[in-house]
């Protein structure tokens, strides 16, 4: 199978897959929302309204608020997927590049002859060249997040939770007008 034909596979397998994150993504971002607000109303209920200290207050909004940081997490991370076509484009563009002035200066004639020294001095280049791939992929590791078993299960159960707040919230309503 030849490169263009690769090409247009990973163009279509994105194609489809953009539509879909985006989706998800805005599900996630209006969920995290709806929980911080109803967040806030706990807080009001439970300080201005039922009196509570403003100590027992900010600890139940701290803790109803960590699954909600949970679900911010898989929104950035959806984000993060949604700009990999570009970045995927970037590198490639940047690797051809590379790829092109190295091929050159070997027809040039600019071959570096084998040594100790210029050995240790290809090791480091080496180890620079994966610190700076690290740093590079580093803002994408929290796509780890979307992959890990662990994290996923998080995620639902962060979900499930908003849905008990917002039941929890329209009793605390209910309670309040009475």
């Amino acid at each position: 199978m030849n490169t263009p034909d690769k090409q247009q596979r990973l163009l279509t397998i994105f194609a489809r897959l953009l539509p879909l994150v985006d989706s998800v993504s805005d599900k996630v971002r209006f969920a995290a929302l709806l929980g911080v607000a109803l967040d806030v109303w706990i807080f009001i209920w439970l300080f201005f309204l039922k009196s509570w200290s403003l100590t027992s207050a900010l600890i139940v909004a701290g803790v109803v608020l960590l699954p909600i940081l949970v679900l911010l997490r898989f929104w950035w991370a959806l984000e993060e997927l949604k700009d990999i076509p570009t970045i995927a484009g970037q590198m490639l563009d940047d690797a051809k590049g590379e790829i092109g002035a190295t091929v050159q200066g070997i027809r040039a004639g600019q071959v570096q002859k084998l040594g100790f020294l210029s050995s240790a001095k290809s090791l480091w280049s080496i180890g620079s060249l994966a610190s700076e791939a690290r740093e590079l992929l580093g803002s994408y590791i929290s796509i780890g997040t979307l992959v890990n078993p662990f994290s996923l299960v998080l995620g639902v159960l962060s979900l499930l939770f908003v849905l008990l707040l917002v039941l929890v919230s329209l009793i605390l309503v209910i309670l309040a007008l009475f």
